[in-house]
């Protein structure tokens, strides 16, 4: 569960991929929130940071989408054009 996403690999996700790690990202700092709240203490504090920024990277790469300037397409995408240059 512990991922952190680079620019670079956020762009290669789907859209779908996307939006599910941006729901796990967010349910996980609820709960880490929570957990703070209870035991005023958290095993991993920079863990809260790292979620917070991978998030921001994917809404906007998924914004970047929504307005069509997205540099690099879905990893889909990719594969086809790779296909394409090796003939």
């Amino acid at each position: 569960m512990f991922e952190v996403f680079m620019g670079s690999v956020v762009h290669e996700m789907t859209d779908e991929e996307i939006k599910k790690q941006i729901e796990a990202n967010r349910s996980e700092l609820r709960e880490l929130r929570f957990t703070f709240a209870v035991a005023r203490s958290l095993q991993d504090p920079a863990r809260v940071r790292k979620l917070k920024r991978d998030t921001a990277r994917m809404l906007t790469v998924q914004r970047l989408r929504e307005l069509g300037k997205a540099k690099v397409s879905p990893k889909t995408d990719r594969k086809k054009k790779e296909k394409k240059d090796k003939k």
